[in-house]
């Protein structure tokens, strides 16, 4: 009998072990497991309004840095909110270039708000300026 998917080897690449393997690509991805009600959930996660607080953004962040531990089985380092340590300068020019504001319609921090403030920057112009300041040229 001939193979009616021509794209590939059938025999291999569809056997439980790949498709198990391509569902957890895809899940650690943030695409679902392939499934619509996977990918319905997936959607509405990554197109859900951000209406964080200052304790759900603490639980958010500790829920995403104990899932990439689990995914990579490394630890991601803690925010340096003083010095000028090269992780705190990257930070810093790198969310002194992002566009976005400080507060949403509600009048309420913005995540991008509260990621500045978490690491020690009360604005947009004081992360540029601290930037520009200790950059390696």
């Amino acid at each position: 009998m001939e193979n009616p998917i021509k794209h590939c080897a059938a025999s291999v690449m569809h056997t439980k072990a790949w498709n198990d393997m391509r569902a957890r690509q895809a899940a650690v991805a943030g695409r679902g497991s392939g499934n619509k009600v996977g990918l319905k959930h997936a959607e509405a996660k990554r197109t859900a309004p951000f209406t964080i607080k200052e304790e759900a953004y603490e639980k958010q962040n500790r829920e995403m840095r104990a899932e990439h531990k689990r995914d990579t089985g490394k630890t991601l380092g803690e925010r340096q909110t003083k010095g000028t340590g090269k992780r705190r300068v990257s930070f810093a020019c790198r969310f002194a270039g992002m566009k976005g504001s400080m507060k949403d319609k509600k009048g309420e921090p913005t995540r991008y708000a509260m990621a500045l403030k978490k690491w020690g920057f009360g604005s947009r112009e004081a992360a540029r300026n601290f930037c520009n300041k200790n950059k390696e040229k």
